[in-house]
């Protein structure tokens, strides 16, 4: 069978959608394109006030393939050492793909899956030597504590910027320390699309794009 990430990435995004649905909460699936070079992920995901990053794959096996992005191996390296940045790091970068027989969605923290000894090799340097498999999750548990009030699966717009500008620039070597974004205008009649020069700029216009509270009426006499 062919390796089909995008119909996992697909299939993701629209549950992550159908999911939001339920609670009536508006969410976004940002892709970033040949930004993922820096950007250590595929998707940003957001519900218009939380943030995380996701690389996606095909099934399990294809996760070791991150052994060939020259950038990969420093980020883990820097987040052994940097304590403040792994804490973010776990609660916002993630990567998620197809389990087999089912082919159900699983996902983990980014560093969990892909930072040790046999994605990189004995002589990385990773303390690591295997996955932590314990804190995989299904598709669904990722969801619903994406969604939760207070998140342990995304990060406010200020963390989120502080672990980017750090992922970008110290662990990715990137002169840029935000992300440029282009997602579709809901609000036009054409196949129009809005281009978003930065994370804050993102929050910013879909917090513009957020449905406003309807006002009663007055009542008479009032």
């Amino acid at each position: 069978m062919p390796r089909l990430e995008q119909a996992v990435i697909d299939s993701f995004n629209s549950f992550f959608r159908r999911e939001a649905q339920k609670s009536n909460l508006q969410v976004r699936s940002f892709s970033l394109g040949g930004q993922d070079t820096w950007g250590g992920a595929d998707y940003v995901l957001s519900d218009q006030s939380q943030f995380a990053l996701i690389e996606f794959k095909y099934t399990q096996n294809e996760i070791a393939s991150e052994v060939m992005k020259d950038r990969r191996l420093k980020l883990c390296k820097e987040l052994e050492t940097d304590t403040m940045m792994r804490e973010l790091h776990d609660q916002c970068h993630f990567i998620a793909w197809a389990e087999h027989p089912k082919m159900e969605g699983r996902c983990n923290v980014y560093r969990l899956e892909v930072c040790n000894q046999k994605v990189f090799g004995a002589t990385c340097g990773l303390s690591a030597q295997r996955p932590s498999e314990v804190p995989r999750i299904s598709a669904r548990q990722f969801t619903t504590e994406f969604f939760a009030n207070r998140p342990p699966r995304s990060l406010s717009l200020k963390d989120f910027e502080t672990y980017l500008a750090w992922l970008l620039t110290v662990a990715s070597s990137s002169r840029k320390s935000s992300l440029q974004l282009l997602t579709f205008d809901d609000s036009s009649d054409e196949c129009a699309m809005v281009p978003l020069a930065s994370i804050r700029d993102a929050y910013e216009w879909m917090q513009r794009q957020a449905p406003q509270p309807k006002q009663e009426p007055p009542r008479d006499g009032i």
